[in-house]
Protein backbone atom coordinates (compact mmCIF):
# COMPACT_ATOMS: atom_id res chain seq x y z
CA UNK A 1 0.00 0.00 0.00
CA UNK A 2 1.26 3.41 -0.96
CA UNK A 3 1.23 5.33 2.24
CA UNK A 4 1.93 9.28 2.84
CA UNK A 5 3.36 10.97 6.41
CA UNK A 6 2.71 14.16 7.36
CA UNK A 7 5.23 15.32 9.83
CA UNK A 8 8.33 14.05 10.01
CA UNK A 9 9.25 14.19 13.32
CA UNK A 10 9.84 11.07 15.93
CA UNK A 11 6.56 10.20 15.68
CA UNK A 12 6.43 10.25 11.71
CA UNK A 13 9.60 7.99 11.53
CA UNK A 14 9.22 6.24 13.74
CA UNK A 15 5.81 5.17 11.84
CA UNK A 16 7.56 5.28 8.51
CA UNK A 17 10.23 2.45 9.93
CA UNK A 18 7.67 0.05 11.13
CA UNK A 19 5.15 0.42 7.68
CA UNK A 20 8.27 0.55 5.75
CA UNK A 21 9.21 -3.26 7.89
CA UNK A 22 5.76 -4.33 6.88
CA UNK A 23 5.92 -3.95 3.00
CA UNK A 24 4.47 -0.55 2.48
CA UNK A 25 5.54 1.96 0.11
CA UNK A 26 5.91 4.80 2.75
CA UNK A 27 6.32 8.98 1.47
CA UNK A 28 7.25 11.31 4.60
CA UNK A 29 6.34 14.82 3.93
CA UNK A 30 7.58 17.87 6.28
CA UNK A 31 7.53 21.39 6.60
CA UNK A 32 10.89 21.71 7.69
CA UNK A 33 14.38 20.06 6.69
CA UNK A 34 13.80 17.06 8.59
CA UNK A 35 16.52 18.32 11.01
CA UNK A 36 15.26 20.70 13.38
CA UNK A 37 12.26 20.60 15.54
CA UNK A 38 10.89 19.22 18.65
CA UNK A 39 12.18 15.32 18.26
CA UNK A 40 15.38 17.18 18.36
CA UNK A 41 15.78 19.37 21.14
CA UNK A 42 13.78 16.90 24.00
CA UNK A 43 15.52 15.82 26.98
CA UNK A 44 16.18 12.20 25.12
CA UNK A 45 14.43 9.93 28.22
CA UNK A 46 12.65 7.00 27.86
CA UNK A 47 10.19 6.84 30.69
CA UNK A 48 8.36 3.91 31.77
CA UNK A 49 8.34 6.08 35.26
CA UNK A 50 5.89 8.80 33.91
CA UNK A 51 2.89 7.00 33.82
CA UNK A 52 0.64 9.94 35.73
CA UNK A 53 -0.81 12.12 33.54
CA UNK A 54 -0.12 15.92 33.08
CA UNK A 55 -4.30 16.14 33.69
CA UNK A 56 -3.86 15.11 37.38
CA UNK A 57 -5.32 15.93 41.01
CA UNK A 58 -3.61 19.19 42.53
CA UNK A 59 -1.89 20.02 39.03
CA UNK A 60 -4.88 23.36 39.12
CA UNK A 61 -4.03 24.03 41.83
CA UNK A 62 -0.69 24.43 41.39
CA UNK A 63 -0.64 25.52 37.86
CA UNK A 64 -2.81 28.58 39.47
CA UNK A 65 -0.11 29.29 42.13
CA UNK A 66 2.84 29.24 38.72
CA UNK A 67 1.17 31.66 36.94
CA UNK A 68 2.39 34.19 39.05
CA UNK A 69 5.99 33.68 39.31
CA UNK A 70 7.84 34.97 36.36
CA UNK A 71 10.19 31.74 36.11
CA UNK A 72 7.90 28.77 37.25
CA UNK A 73 7.98 25.95 35.10
CA UNK A 74 4.27 26.19 34.35
CA UNK A 75 2.70 29.24 32.45
CA UNK A 76 -0.78 29.74 30.54
CA UNK A 77 -1.24 32.59 28.98
CA UNK A 78 -4.17 34.70 29.28
CA UNK A 79 -6.10 35.10 25.93
CA UNK A 80 -9.94 34.86 24.71
CA UNK A 81 -8.92 32.04 22.44
CA UNK A 82 -11.91 29.34 22.10
CA UNK A 83 -9.51 26.66 21.76
CA UNK A 84 -7.89 27.28 25.08
CA UNK A 85 -11.31 27.37 27.16
CA UNK A 86 -12.77 24.20 26.00
CA UNK A 87 -9.41 22.18 25.86
CA UNK A 88 -8.84 24.01 29.95
CA UNK A 89 -12.21 22.78 30.22
CA UNK A 90 -11.82 19.27 29.07
CA UNK A 91 -8.42 19.28 31.20
CA UNK A 92 -10.56 20.42 34.47
CA UNK A 93 -12.20 17.10 33.27
CA UNK A 94 -9.78 14.87 33.10
CA UNK A 95 -7.97 15.58 36.76
CA UNK A 96 -10.86 13.28 38.06
CA UNK A 97 -9.20 10.73 39.93
CA UNK A 98 -10.97 7.75 37.99
CA UNK A 99 -9.38 9.17 34.89
CA UNK A 100 -6.34 9.24 35.91
CA UNK A 101 -6.53 5.48 37.04
CA UNK A 102 -7.50 4.52 34.25
CA UNK A 103 -4.32 6.41 32.23
CA UNK A 104 -1.97 5.59 34.64
CA UNK A 105 -1.61 1.38 33.21
CA UNK A 106 -2.02 2.98 29.52
CA UNK A 107 1.20 5.32 29.68
CA UNK A 108 3.22 2.69 31.93
CA UNK A 109 2.70 -0.27 29.04
CA UNK A 110 3.28 2.59 26.05
CA UNK A 111 6.57 3.46 27.63
CA UNK A 112 7.72 -0.34 28.88
CA UNK A 113 6.94 -1.04 25.46
CA UNK A 114 8.35 1.75 23.40
CA UNK A 115 11.81 1.15 25.77
CA UNK A 116 12.07 -2.43 24.50
CA UNK A 117 11.48 -1.22 21.08
CA UNK A 118 14.33 1.00 21.28
CA UNK A 119 16.44 -1.78 22.80
CA UNK A 120 15.76 -3.94 19.99
CA UNK A 121 16.68 -0.70 17.45
CA UNK A 122 19.54 -0.25 19.11
CA UNK A 123 20.74 -3.88 18.67
CA UNK A 124 19.25 -5.38 15.88
CA UNK A 125 19.74 -2.33 13.77
CA UNK A 126 22.97 -1.33 15.30
CA UNK A 127 21.90 2.57 14.68
CA UNK A 128 24.40 4.91 17.45
CA UNK A 129 22.43 6.98 19.29
CA UNK A 130 24.20 6.96 23.03
CA UNK A 131 21.01 4.30 24.35
CA UNK A 132 21.63 3.50 27.52
CA UNK A 133 19.12 2.00 29.96
CA UNK A 134 21.02 3.09 33.58
CA UNK A 135 17.82 4.61 34.93
CA UNK A 136 16.78 7.80 36.09
CA UNK A 137 16.84 9.72 39.14
CA UNK A 138 13.94 12.55 40.32
CA UNK A 139 15.67 14.59 42.87
CA UNK A 140 14.01 16.90 45.54
CA UNK A 141 15.53 19.41 47.68
CA UNK A 142 12.19 20.30 50.01
CA UNK A 143 10.00 18.50 52.78
CA UNK A 144 7.22 18.75 50.29
CA UNK A 145 9.10 17.48 47.23
CA UNK A 146 10.20 14.26 49.37
CA UNK A 147 6.34 13.83 50.14
CA UNK A 148 5.78 13.70 46.47
CA UNK A 149 8.17 12.14 44.94
CA UNK A 150 7.58 9.05 48.09
CA UNK A 151 4.21 9.07 47.37
CA UNK A 152 4.89 8.81 43.64
CA UNK A 153 7.48 5.65 44.01
CA UNK A 154 5.16 3.93 46.40
CA UNK A 155 2.16 4.16 43.70
CA UNK A 156 4.73 3.06 40.72
CA UNK A 157 5.60 0.02 43.08
CA UNK A 158 1.87 -1.19 43.07
CA UNK A 159 2.42 -0.85 39.34
CA UNK A 160 4.77 -3.07 39.07
CA UNK A 161 7.33 -0.11 38.13
CA UNK A 162 10.65 -0.04 40.14
CA UNK A 163 11.16 2.70 42.14
CA UNK A 164 14.34 2.83 45.08
CA UNK A 165 13.79 5.40 47.45
CA UNK A 166 17.65 6.93 48.02
CA UNK A 167 18.96 9.37 50.90
CA UNK A 168 21.53 11.80 49.90
CA UNK A 169 24.53 9.68 50.23
CA UNK A 170 22.97 6.53 47.91
CA UNK A 171 22.54 9.87 45.68
CA UNK A 172 26.24 10.96 45.87
CA UNK A 173 27.23 7.12 45.16
CA UNK A 174 25.26 6.97 42.27
CA UNK A 175 26.97 10.48 40.64
CA UNK A 176 31.04 9.71 42.12
CA UNK A 177 31.72 12.80 39.27
CA UNK A 178 29.92 15.85 40.58
CA UNK A 179 28.47 16.88 43.73
CA UNK A 180 24.86 16.52 44.14
CA UNK A 181 22.94 18.82 46.80
CA UNK A 182 19.84 17.14 47.18
CA UNK A 183 17.66 15.93 50.67
CA UNK A 184 16.99 12.48 48.62
CA UNK A 185 15.81 10.87 45.59
CA UNK A 186 14.29 8.38 44.04
CA UNK A 187 15.98 6.47 41.59
CA UNK A 188 13.92 3.88 38.42
CA UNK A 189 15.98 1.51 37.41
CA UNK A 190 13.63 0.61 34.73
CA UNK A 191 13.74 4.02 32.25
CA UNK A 192 16.49 4.91 29.82
CA UNK A 193 17.89 8.07 27.89
CA UNK A 194 19.82 8.78 24.32
CA UNK A 195 20.60 11.12 21.97
CA UNK A 196 17.33 11.93 20.13
CA UNK A 197 19.24 14.03 17.33
CA UNK A 198 21.65 11.12 16.57
CA UNK A 199 18.76 8.95 16.82
CA UNK A 200 16.54 10.79 13.95
CA UNK A 201 19.77 11.14 11.92
CA UNK A 202 20.29 7.29 12.25
CA UNK A 203 16.60 6.41 11.22
CA UNK A 204 16.55 8.66 8.45
CA UNK A 205 19.47 6.97 7.12
CA UNK A 206 18.13 3.91 7.87
CA UNK A 207 14.80 4.63 6.19
CA UNK A 208 16.38 6.05 2.88
CA UNK A 209 18.47 3.21 2.75
CA UNK A 210 15.07 1.23 2.61
CA UNK A 211 13.42 3.69 0.08
CA UNK A 212 11.52 5.54 1.83
CA UNK A 213 11.14 8.89 0.12
CA UNK A 214 10.88 12.23 2.00
CA UNK A 215 9.85 15.32 0.43
CA UNK A 216 10.90 18.29 2.33
CA UNK A 217 9.79 22.28 2.73
CA UNK A 218 6.38 21.37 1.72
CA UNK A 219 3.77 22.19 4.51
CA UNK A 220 0.44 20.51 3.86
CA UNK A 221 -2.34 23.41 4.56
CA UNK A 222 -5.84 21.58 3.39
CA UNK A 223 -7.48 17.88 1.98
CA UNK A 224 -9.07 17.28 -1.41
CA UNK A 225 -11.73 14.36 -0.30
CA UNK A 226 -14.38 12.68 -1.80
CA UNK A 227 -17.57 10.25 -0.22
CA UNK A 228 -15.69 10.43 3.35
CA UNK A 229 -11.67 9.38 1.71
CA UNK A 230 -9.00 12.02 0.93
CA UNK A 231 -8.03 11.67 -2.51
CA UNK A 232 -5.02 14.76 -2.64
CA UNK A 233 -3.19 16.99 -0.11
CA UNK A 234 -2.58 20.47 -0.81
CA UNK A 235 0.37 22.33 -0.07
CA UNK A 236 1.10 25.72 0.91
CA UNK A 237 3.21 26.21 -2.29
CA UNK A 238 0.30 24.90 -4.71
CA UNK A 239 1.22 21.18 -4.32
CA UNK A 240 -1.00 18.63 -5.00
CA UNK A 241 -0.36 15.22 -4.04
CA UNK A 242 -2.41 11.88 -4.61
CA UNK A 243 -2.93 9.93 -1.79
CA UNK A 244 -4.37 6.31 -1.01
CA UNK A 245 -3.29 6.48 3.11
CA UNK A 246 -2.72 8.94 5.18
CA UNK A 247 -0.83 8.94 8.46
CA UNK A 248 -0.95 12.48 10.60
CA UNK A 249 1.40 13.09 13.10
CA UNK A 250 2.36 16.86 12.58
CA UNK A 251 2.72 17.44 16.10
CA UNK A 252 0.99 20.67 17.27
CA UNK A 253 0.01 21.76 14.01
CA UNK A 254 -2.96 18.40 13.44
CA UNK A 255 -5.19 20.10 15.17
CA UNK A 256 -5.46 22.78 12.51
CA UNK A 257 -5.30 20.67 9.76
CA UNK A 258 -8.12 18.58 10.86
CA UNK A 259 -10.50 21.38 11.20
CA UNK A 260 -10.66 21.02 7.73
CA UNK A 261 -12.35 17.94 7.84
CA UNK A 262 -14.54 19.01 10.48
CA UNK A 263 -12.84 16.44 13.07
CA UNK A 264 -11.84 18.13 16.51
CA UNK A 265 -9.17 16.92 18.41
CA UNK A 266 -8.30 19.22 20.76
CA UNK A 267 -4.40 20.25 21.30
CA UNK A 268 -2.65 23.22 22.63
CA UNK A 269 0.99 23.63 22.07
CA UNK A 270 3.58 22.99 25.21
CA UNK A 271 6.19 25.60 24.30
CA UNK A 272 9.47 24.25 25.91
CA UNK A 273 13.36 25.23 26.58
CA UNK A 274 16.00 23.42 26.30
CA UNK A 275 20.28 23.96 26.55
CA UNK A 276 22.97 21.48 25.77
CA UNK A 277 26.62 22.04 27.27
CA UNK A 278 29.24 21.12 24.91
CA UNK A 279 31.55 18.54 27.10
CA UNK A 280 31.56 20.64 30.93
CA UNK A 281 33.20 19.37 33.27
CA UNK A 282 31.64 17.96 36.30
CA UNK A 283 29.35 16.19 34.41
CA UNK A 284 26.80 14.30 35.59
CA UNK A 285 26.07 10.69 33.79
CA UNK A 286 22.43 9.95 35.06
CA UNK A 287 19.50 11.39 33.81
CA UNK A 288 17.72 13.46 36.75
CA UNK A 289 14.68 15.32 36.87
CA UNK A 290 14.61 18.37 39.62
CA UNK A 291 11.53 17.63 41.18
CA UNK A 292 10.44 21.36 42.48
CA UNK A 293 11.88 22.75 39.63
CA UNK A 294 10.83 20.46 36.60
CA UNK A 295 14.00 20.62 35.31
CA UNK A 296 15.08 17.66 33.45
CA UNK A 297 18.54 17.02 33.66
CA UNK A 298 20.88 14.49 30.52
CA UNK A 299 23.66 13.66 29.91
CA UNK A 300 23.87 12.39 25.93
CA UNK A 301 27.63 11.21 25.13
CA UNK A 302 30.59 14.04 26.89
CA UNK A 303 27.37 16.93 26.35
CA UNK A 304 24.81 17.61 28.64
CA UNK A 305 21.41 18.67 27.97
CA UNK A 306 18.96 20.35 30.32
CA UNK A 307 15.87 22.22 29.45
CA UNK A 308 12.07 21.99 31.21
CA UNK A 309 8.73 24.87 31.21
CA UNK A 310 5.47 24.02 29.80
CA UNK A 311 3.94 27.78 28.15
CA UNK A 312 0.44 27.58 26.98
CA UNK A 313 0.99 30.94 24.54
CA UNK A 314 -0.13 30.52 21.49
CA UNK A 315 2.65 28.89 19.17
CA UNK A 316 5.35 31.75 18.56
CA UNK A 317 9.24 30.97 19.19
CA UNK A 318 9.84 34.06 21.22
CA UNK A 319 12.43 33.07 23.82
CA UNK A 320 11.40 34.12 27.40
CA UNK A 321 14.05 35.35 28.93
CA UNK A 322 12.77 34.75 32.38
CA UNK A 323 11.42 31.41 31.66
CA UNK A 324 15.11 29.94 30.72
CA UNK A 325 16.44 31.71 33.71
CA UNK A 326 14.40 29.37 36.02
CA UNK A 327 15.82 26.68 34.26
CA UNK A 328 19.50 28.36 34.36
CA UNK A 329 19.29 28.89 38.46
CA UNK A 330 17.78 25.46 38.90
CA UNK A 331 20.49 23.14 37.89
CA UNK A 332 23.28 24.80 40.09
CA UNK A 333 21.47 24.15 43.22
CA UNK A 334 21.82 20.59 42.61
CA UNK A 335 24.92 20.52 40.90
CA UNK A 336 27.01 23.11 42.18
CA UNK A 337 30.10 22.07 40.65
CA UNK A 338 28.57 22.16 36.97
CA UNK A 339 29.26 25.83 35.34
CA UNK A 340 26.81 27.50 33.46
CA UNK A 341 27.95 30.22 31.22
CA UNK A 342 25.52 33.67 31.22
CA UNK A 343 22.52 33.28 29.48
CA UNK A 344 22.95 36.08 26.53
CA UNK A 345 26.02 33.41 25.24
CA UNK A 346 23.75 30.06 24.91
CA UNK A 347 22.29 28.62 22.15
CA UNK A 348 18.49 27.95 23.48
CA UNK A 349 16.37 25.46 21.52
CA UNK A 350 12.52 26.11 21.76
CA UNK A 351 10.58 23.41 20.74
CA UNK A 352 6.35 22.30 20.79
CA UNK A 353 4.92 19.84 22.90
CA UNK A 354 1.68 19.10 21.61
CA UNK A 355 -0.67 18.30 25.02
CA UNK A 356 -3.75 16.98 24.32
CA UNK A 357 -5.86 17.26 27.69
CA UNK A 358 -6.76 13.95 29.28
CA UNK A 359 -2.67 13.69 29.30
CA UNK A 360 -3.18 10.93 26.82
CA UNK A 361 -1.71 10.35 23.46
CA UNK A 362 -4.00 10.05 19.97
CA UNK A 363 -3.84 6.86 18.35
CA UNK A 364 -6.23 5.46 15.86
CA UNK A 365 -8.00 5.31 12.80
CA UNK A 366 -10.66 8.33 11.98
CA UNK A 367 -14.45 8.01 12.14
CA UNK A 368 -15.62 10.55 9.68
CA UNK A 369 -12.24 9.49 7.07
CA UNK A 370 -11.92 5.87 5.93
CA UNK A 371 -8.39 6.07 5.39
CA UNK A 372 -6.77 8.57 8.04
CA UNK A 373 -5.08 7.63 10.59
CA UNK A 374 -3.95 9.79 13.58
CA UNK A 375 -1.23 9.44 16.09
CA UNK A 376 -0.60 12.60 17.97
CA UNK A 377 -0.68 14.49 21.39
CA UNK A 378 2.23 12.58 23.02
CA UNK A 379 3.18 16.18 24.96
CA UNK A 380 6.68 15.52 26.73
CA UNK A 381 6.49 11.84 25.72
CA UNK A 382 7.06 11.64 21.96
CA UNK A 383 10.73 10.94 21.93
CA UNK A 384 10.02 7.93 24.77
CA UNK A 385 6.73 7.29 22.86
CA UNK A 386 8.02 7.10 19.59
CA UNK A 387 8.71 3.93 18.49
CA UNK A 388 5.59 1.65 20.43
CA UNK A 389 3.54 4.62 18.77
CA UNK A 390 5.40 3.38 15.08
CA UNK A 391 4.19 0.24 15.45
CA UNK A 392 0.48 0.66 16.74
CA UNK A 393 0.03 2.65 13.37
CA UNK A 394 1.37 -0.34 11.19
CA UNK A 395 -0.44 -2.64 13.72
CA UNK A 396 -3.78 -0.61 12.13
CA UNK A 397 -3.31 0.03 9.00
CA UNK A 398 -2.58 -3.59 8.84
CA UNK A 399 -5.78 -4.24 10.99
CA UNK A 400 -3.53 -6.51 12.83
CA UNK A 401 -5.07 -6.68 16.85
CA UNK A 402 -2.77 -3.52 18.57
CA UNK A 403 -0.16 -4.84 20.72
CA UNK A 404 -1.59 -2.35 23.42
CA UNK A 405 -5.75 -1.68 23.72
CA UNK A 406 -6.66 1.73 22.23
CA UNK A 407 -9.93 2.48 23.58
CA UNK A 408 -8.76 5.29 25.67
CA UNK A 409 -6.34 7.24 23.47
CA UNK A 410 -9.31 7.31 19.89
CA UNK A 411 -8.03 10.79 18.39
CA UNK A 412 -11.53 11.97 18.39
CA UNK A 413 -12.20 11.00 21.82
CA UNK A 414 -13.58 14.66 22.60
CA UNK A 415 -15.82 14.78 19.87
Amino acid sequence: MKIHIIGGGVIGLCSAYYLQQAGHQVTVIDQGDFATGCSFGNAGMVVPSHFIPLASPGVIAKGLKWMFQSSSPFFIKPRLNLSLIQWLWQFYKACHPDRVQAAMPILRDLNQASKELYHELSERLGLAFDYEAKGLMMLYRSAKGEQEELSTAATANQMGVEAKALTPAEVQQLEPNTRVNSLGGVLYPGDAHLSPHQFMFALISDLEQNGVTFIPQTQVKSWQTNKGKITHLLSQDGKKIEVDQVVLAAGSWSEKLLRGLDIKMPIQDGKGYSITLSEPSNRPTLPSILSEDKVAITPMGKDLRFGGTLELGGMNTTVNPKRVQGILAALPQYYPDVTIPKQDSLDIWVGFRPCSPDGLPYMGPSRKISNLVIAGGHAMMGLSLGPITGKLVAEIIDERKPSIKLSLLHPERFA
